[in-house]
C-alpha cells in the first residue's frame, strides 16, 4: 500500500486505487504525484483480492475509487462510492501492438471487448492482419491460450488475468496496459466527477434547511441563476424566474432585495436572500401573497409580464392598421430615450395597443408593465400607490401606464407628481399617459402641465376622420379580422354600404369601428353588408352619440315609448333644425351621404317636410 499526497492544499479529492496488477499500481502513483489536488491511497489487488482489499478500506471516507477491468467492474457492484475504470486507449494498444512486432509476426490479442474492440479498429484501419480474440467468460481462457500454443503463437497481448493464465502454460505475453496519458486523463475525471459531486451535496443540505425553514413557497437559484429547486407550480415558476431573470439584468443581486410580481392577477412578494454558507453562492427566493391592497383590474392595477403583453399583441388582429408606418417610426425614435410620453387622441384610436407596442419593443425598462387605470382607484390604493418606503413605485425597470389619466383629481396630480419626482420614478422606469383629445380639439387639463413638468415626449394618434383616403383599406381589413374573430364569412359590402361607412364621422374611431362591423356581420343575411344594415346601424350610433354626447345645446328627450324609427327622425329633424335645412351639412354631420338623407326625408316625413325645408 502507498499513500501519496498533492503538495499544495487545494480542494482535496480523496482517492482509493486498487490496482489488479504491480505496474498498474506503479504507474497510478508517479501519475497521481503530478497531481495537488488529489490524496491517493494505492493497493495491489486482483478480482476478489480487489474487491475485498477495497471493502476493508472504504470506511477512510474516500470520495472515488479507480481500478482497472473485471477487478473495476466487482468492486462498483458492491460499494456505493463512485468507480472510475482506468481505460485503455487506442494508443496504448498501438504502442503495444508496435512492441509485438519488433519480437514475432506470430502473435494474438486475447481480452475482454474493452481492449479488442479497439483492437479491431486499429487493426482494420492500418491494415494489420492480427488474430483477435475476445473473451466473454473467464474460464473459457486458459483452453483457449492451449489452442492458440498448439496453433503456432508466440506471443499473446492480453490483460492481467490473461497473463497470469498464459504464465502458467509458458505462453510468453505483453502485458496491455494503460499508459500515463490514459492514467492522467482518469484522476481528471475523477476531480471533475467528485467537484460536482460536492457541488450537489451542498445543495441538498441547502434544500434540506431551506425546507425544514420555510414554511413558505420558495425558489433556489445557483449563482449562475440555474434554477436548483422550487415548490411552485409549473406557470408560477416559469413566470417567477423569468422574471427574476430580467431583474437581474439591471439590479445587483449583490444584497437582500424584495420585488412585487403579478401571476394571475395575484400580486406575490418576492422576498430574495442570498446563502454564502459554501464556497458558492445561492439565491433563495420566498415567494408569498402580498398584504398590500389587492392588485388586480378590478381595483385599478394590474401587472403584465413582456412575454404576456408580447403574447397578447400578437393575438391582436387588429394592431396593423393602427400602428402606421409614422407611427412605428415613432415608436423607434422614443426608444432610444427615457422621457415620460403622453399619448394623445381621441377614444378609441388605439392608445393601449401602442403603449403595448413602445412597452415591448424597447430594450430597457420592459420587466413589468403596470397599468393603472386612474378612474378605478379608491383612497387605499392611491395611498398605497404613493408610499414612498414600500410602495410599487420604488421599483425599476418597468414601464408605468396610467389610463384616464385626466379622470385624477387635482389634488392626486400634484401628490402623484411629487412623488415621481422624489422617488425619481421618471427615470427608473418608463412612464406613459393615456389623455384624451375631443373631436373640438380640446386636450387633457393636466395635458400642459405634464409636457412642462415632466418633461415628456407627445404622441398624436390620428382619427380616422384624418385618414379617409386609407378608410377603405381600414374597412376590407377590420371585415376579415372580424370574419376571422367571429368565423364568418362576409366577402365584402354592398357600394352604398361602402359610401356610407366610408363617409361616416367615426366619433369613436376604431374601437366603434369594429363595434360596429361586428353588429353588421351578424346582422348580416347574404355574404355582402348591406346599405339597409348599414344606415340602420349608423342611425343607431348617432342617436348613441348624440345622447352621450351632446354638443352646443343639443339635447333630445328621452321617451322610453319611442321606437328606435322614432328616434332617428328626432334626430334628423334636430340636426337639419341646427344646420337651417341644409341637407349636405345635416348629412355630414350625421354620417350619411345626402342622397341617403333625402331618401329617408321622403320615405319617412314626407314631401311636406321637405318643402318646408
Amino acid at each position: 500500500m502507498k499513500h501519496m499526497r498533492g503538495k499544495n492544499m487545494k480542494k482535496i479529492t480523496k482517492i482509493l486505487g486498487i490496482a489488479p496488477y504491480e505496474e498498474l499500481r506503479y504507474a497510478m502513483e508517479n501519475v497521481g504525484s503530478t497531481f495537488s489536488n488529489i490524496l491517493l491511497h494505492t493497493y495491489t489487488g486482483d478480482l476478489q483480492e480487489g474487491k475485498n482489499m477495497a471493502l476493508e478500506v472504504i470506511h477512510n471516507d474516500y470520495d472515488i475509487v479507480i481500478s482497472r477491468g473485471g477487478t473495476a467492474e466487482l468492486i462498483r457492484k458492491n460499494i456505493s462510492i463512485p468507480v472510475i475504470d482506468v481505460s485503455i486507449s487506442v494508443y496504448d494498444i498501438l504502442g503495444t501492438i508496435k512492441l509485438a512486432k519488433n519480437y514475432t509476426s506470430k502473435f494474438a490479442i486475447v481480452g475482454y471487448s474493452s481492449i479488442t474492440e479497439p483492437a479491431h479498429l486499429i487493426c482494420d484501419i492500418l491494415d494489420y492482419s492480427v488474430e483477435i480474440y475476445t473473451i466473454d467468460d473467464s474460464s473459457d481462457t486458459l483452453a483457449l491460450l492451449k489452442s492458440l500454443k498448439t496453433k503456432g503463437i508466440e506471443l499473446v497481448l492480453c490483460d492481467a488475468i490473461t497473463n497470469k493464465l498464459a504464465l502458467e502454460i509458458s505462453l510468453n505475453t505483453i502485458l496491455i496496459t494503460s499508459g500515463s496519458e490514459s492514467i492522467k486523463r482518469t484522476y481528471e475525471q475523477a476531480i471533475e466527477l467528485d467537484m460536482h459531486l460536492q457541488k450537489l451535496k451542498l445543495q441538498n443540505n441547502l434544500l434540506t434547511e431551506a425546507i425544514e425553514n420555510f414554511k413558505t413557497d420558495c425558489l433556489i437559484l445557483s449563482s449562475q441563476f440555474e434554477l436548483i429547486y422550487s415548490s411552485l407550480d409549473s406557470q408560477m415558476n416559469v413566470s417567477i424566474y423569468n422574471y427574476l431573470l430580467n431583474k437581474k439584468e439591471t439590479v445587483p443581486f449583490n444584497e437582500s432585495h424584495t420585488f412585487y410580481h403579478s401571476v394571475n392577477t395575484t400580486l406575490y412578494n418576492l422576498k430574495v436572500t442570498i446563502s454564502n454558507k459554501t464556497d458558492d453562492i445561492f439565491y433563495i427566493v420566498t415567494v408569498q401573497k402580498s398584504v398590500t391592497p389587492i392588485m388586480n383590474a378590478k381595483f385599478g392595477v394590474t401587472y403584465e409580464d413582456k412575454s404576456d403583453v408580447q403574447q397578447k399583441l400578437n393575438k391582436n388582429l387588429y394592431k396593423n392598421p393602427i400602428i402606421t408606418v409614422e407611427i412605428s417610426e415613432k415608436i423607434k425614435q422614443i426608444n432610444s430615450s427615457n422621457s415620460p410620453i403622453i399619448v394623445l387622441g381621441e377614444r378609441g384610436t388605439g392608445k393601449e395597443i401602442v403603449a403595448q407596442s413602445v412597452f415591448t419593443s424597447q430594450n430597457n425598462n420592459n420587466n413589468t408593465l403596470v397599468t393603472i387605470n386612474s378612474n378605478l382607484l379608491n383612497d387605499t390604493m392611491w395611498k398605497h400607490l404613493l408610499n414612498t418606503s414600500n410602495g410599487p413605485f420604488l421599483e425599476v425597470g418597468n414601464t408605468i401606464q396610467f389610463n384616464y389619466f385626466d379622470k385624477i383629481s387635482n389634488e392626486n396630480f400634484e401628490k402623484l407628481i411629487t412623488t415621481m419626482q422624489s422617488t425619481n420614478l421618471h427615470i427608473n422606469n418608463r412612464l406613459i399617459f393615456f389623455c384624451e383629445k375631443t373631436s373640438d380639439g380640446i386636450t387633457s387639463k393636466f395635458y400642459k402641465e405634464l409636457m412642462n413638468r415632466m418633461n415628456c415626449i407627445s404622441f398624436l394618434l390620428p382619427t380616422l376622420r384624418e385618414r379617409k383616403n386609407e378608410i377603405s383599406a381600414i374597412l376590407t381589413i377590420f371585415l376579415n379580422k372580424v370574419n376571422i374573430e367571429n368565423n364568418t364569412d362576409i366577402i365584402g359590402y354592398e357600394p352604398n354600404a361602402l359610401a356610407a361607412l366610408s363617409q361616416y364621422n367615426w366619433p369613436g374611431n376604431f374601437q366603434q369601428l369594429k363595434q360596429v362591423l361586428t353588429e353588421l356581420v351578424y346582422l348580416s343575411k347574404s355574404r355582402y353588408i348591406t346599405s339597409n344594415n348599414v344606415n340602420s346601424i349608423l342611425g343607431k350610433q348617432n342617436i348613441n352619440e348624440n345622447i352621450s354626447h351632446s354638443e352646443d345645446g343639443m339635447n333630445i328627450s328621452f321617451n322610453s315609448s319611442k321606437t328606435l324609427h322614432e328616434f332617428n327622425l328626432d334626430m334628423i329633424k334636430l340636426v337639419l333644425d341646427q344646420h337651417n335645412g341644409n341637407q349636405t351639412l345635416a348629412a355630414e354631420q350625421l354620417g350619411i351621404s345626402r342622397t341617403t338623407l333625402w331618401r329617408y326625408l321622403n320615405k319617412s316625413l314626407g314631401k311636406g317636410y321637405q318643402n318646408r325645408l
